[in-house]
């Protein structure tokens, strides 16, 4: 199956080669672009943890002039993918959630005490979920900072464009509401409403798929679980 990979260019990559030794054709147009803020005042004094909710989040922490003091802290991360890369970043006290912010924060519930001190969450200016309210609701103190921003397409590529009306491209991944919501956009943007009714959405989890009912793809499918491990088992 030809598939289009959505992702920002750092995580589409690495999803292409996964899909390729699969047997399967790819065509990359990112979605969404990342700008990273690494040299924004943070005051890490008297944390309990970090939180990080996103890949892009780990590597804004990852650009800072300051990142070896941040090994020191426990990581939080929202799923899989994040925890390796925290782990392979040199963080050594990192615990694995299952892919959302309702596990996260079920997490954390698990893990950490509400007197323990501040946590902090490293964000995009853009975030899936209230990460923040849900842990006040459970008495935690939670501080949010903005290290990186993602800025949606403009237009999908003459590549993509020729493989959706042309019927080459079969599939797209899609791992985020904003991203679902972009994709339907852009779509419209660029006339190929009828030429969606070939094409397979496969979803990293229901709130991603939200945005893309009645857009007129031929069906919608939804990972068992919101991680890239069980997206990839769901192609399988």
């Amino acid at each position: 199956m030809h598939f289009l990979v959505t992702r920002p260019i750092d995580d589409a990559d690495g999803l292409a080669d996964k899909l390729r030794l699969r047997g399967h054709k790819v065509t990359v147009d990112p979605l969404l672009s990342i700008e990273f803020y690494p040299e924004a005042p943070v005051t890490r004094t008297g944390l309990q943890a970090l939180l990080v909710t996103s890949a892009n989040g780990l590597r804004a922490v990852l650009g800072r002039s300051d990142f070896p003091e941040w090994l020191k802290l426990p990581l939080f991360a929202v799923g899989p993918t994040t925890a390796a890369m925290a782990r392979q970043a040199g963080f050594v006290h990192v615990y694995e959630a299952s892919g959302d912010v309702v596990a996260l924060t079920q997490l954390v519930k698990q893990e950490l005490a509400t007197d323990g001190g501040p946590l902090l969450h490293i964000a995009g200016t853009v975030s899936a979920g209230d990460l923040k309210g849900a842990l006040k609701t459970e008495g935690f103190w939670v501080e949010r900072v903005v290290l990186y921003e993602a800025r949606a397409a403009e237009a999908l590529s003459p590549e993509t464009v020729e493989g959706l009306r042309g019927g080459a491209i079969r599939a797209v991944l899609l791992y985020s509401k904003r991203s679902a919501e972009i994709f339907a956009d852009l779509c419209a943007q660029a006339g190929l409403q009828s030429a969606l009714f070939k094409v397979n959405a496969y979803c990293l989890s229901a709130n991603a798929a939200a945005p893309l009912q009645g857009v007129g793809l031929q069906a919608i499918h939804i990972a068992s679980a919101p991680n890239e491990t069980d997206l990839l088992a769901l192609i399988d």
